[in-house]
């Protein structure tokens, strides 16, 4: 069987993005031998694709904006479908121009309610759709009631070779970026000042309620970064904050190979900051904004075996259903309250780590086998 992967929508979000990631993994575990794929980009973006995909790469040149979508879409690829022989065709735009000579499975983006009614002819004519979770998936079927039995969830999974770091490390990785104190880390990936701003406000009160020397390392980029660090500079407790990351978000890298004189395996790259912020070894981590992504980042704080305090509502608490401290937006009182919890309570953190892995079964790498089901059954059309 031959299929074809339409990747200029993925060269446009960033090929290293959660949903690029998650398609170009799903390729690459069909079956060698049974699954034959031919690769479409543009040729615009010089960065190309990523080394070691499992089949041919087709460079097109497109144009850009609605033309240059229509005329992608259009003659040019039924042309080369035919050409090529191809048997179905995976369209990750989230929509469809026309109607396709060959059968095609629909990715959607990252957000199932971004693209409103514009995907709807893509969902009246697929063979078969790929969301990311169940409220993306309720999204759709309200959208065209119709196309529910077509709907299949792909669920992320973790970053292959996290794990929990050993007290040794993490007291070597403290020792090292903290002097050997306690830590939150809050990814402030996505967050505008307001809400940074309330974590500031916990992190106050816990600090004048425990009177402790937990510090707060702040990581990610944040929206309004230069207008949130002129505020740190009057901060009370600035002495024990540092913000690790400019521009990047909070990644986690538990990887025994990595491990740096036995400290550190996690890491936050930023422009000049070498490794940083070590979020394996963190007390806890913060998620106080909602993530515009798949939730790849709780799956790795999971499988490191971290306990985590995220924004209620949204994807966050679709995927935890109770494996997370929620905060209330806008509610610094709230959030302090919890870190007093989570710092505390030693069953409670046991607690949230031992409901992470649960959650994590659900998670697993063997989601990918659903997709040859769907190739399966759509082939069979």
């Amino acid at each position: 069987m031959r299929i074809l992967l339409d990747c200029r929508p993925l060269q446009g979000e960033g090929l290293d993005c959660e949903r690029s990631r998650l398609i170009f993994a799903a390729a690459a575990a069909l079956p060698e031998g049974r699954i034959e794929w031919v690769f479409m980009a543009d040729r615009r973006y010089p960065a190309g694709l990523p080394s070691g995909l499992p089949g041919r790469v087709v460079f097109r040149r497109a144009l850009a904006g609605s033309l240059g979508r229509r005329l992608w879409y259009g003659r040019p690829l039924h042309r080369l479908l035919r050409r090529e022989r191809v048997d179905m065709v995976w369209l990750t735009d989230g929509v469809a121009a026309g109607s396709m000579p060959v059968p095609f499975c629909l990715w959607m983006p990252e957000r199932a309610d971004r693209l409103s009614q514009r995907l709807k002819s893509g969902l009246e004519k697929a063979a078969a759709v790929v969301c990311y979770s169940d409220r993306d998936r309720g999204r759709l079927v309200q959208l065209l009631p119709a196309v529910e039995p077509r709907v299949r969830v792909l669920r992320p999974a973790p970053v292959e070779g996290i794990g929990p770091l050993s007290p040794e490390e993490k007291e070597a990785i403290k020792a090292r970026w903290t002097k050997g104190m306690d830590y939150f880390l809050a990814d402030l990936s996505g967050c505008g000042e307001a809400t940074a701003i309330d974590v500031l406000k916990a992190f106050s009160l816990f600090k004048r309620r425990q009177q402790s020397g937990m510090r707060l390392i702040l990581a990610g980029a944040a929206e309004q970064r230069e207008r949130i660090l002129e505020r740190l500079k009057t901060y009370r407790y600035r002495e024990d904050v540092d913000w690790v990351a400019e521009g990047a978000a909070v990644s986690v890298a538990v990887e025994s190979a990595a491990v740096e004189s036995a400290a550190v395996s996690a890491a936050v790259e930023g422009p000049g900051a070498g490794q940083r912020a070590l979020a394996g070894a963190a007390y806890a981590v913060l998620l106080p904004a909602q993530t515009t992504g798949l939730g790849t980042p709780l799956l790795d704080l999971w499988k490191a075996g971290v306990p985590v305090i995220a924004a209620d509502g949204g994807l966050w608490e679709e995927m935890a259903q109770g494996a997370v401290l929620g905060m209330a937006s806008g509610d610094p009182a709230s959030l302090a309250a919890r870190l007093m919890r989570i710092y505390k309570e030693e069953d409670l953190r046991a607690e949230l780590i031992g409901k992470g892995f649960e959650r994590l079964k659900i998670y697993s790498g063997e989601n990918f086998l659903r997709l040859l089901q769907v190739i399966t059954e759509i082939a069979a059309c």
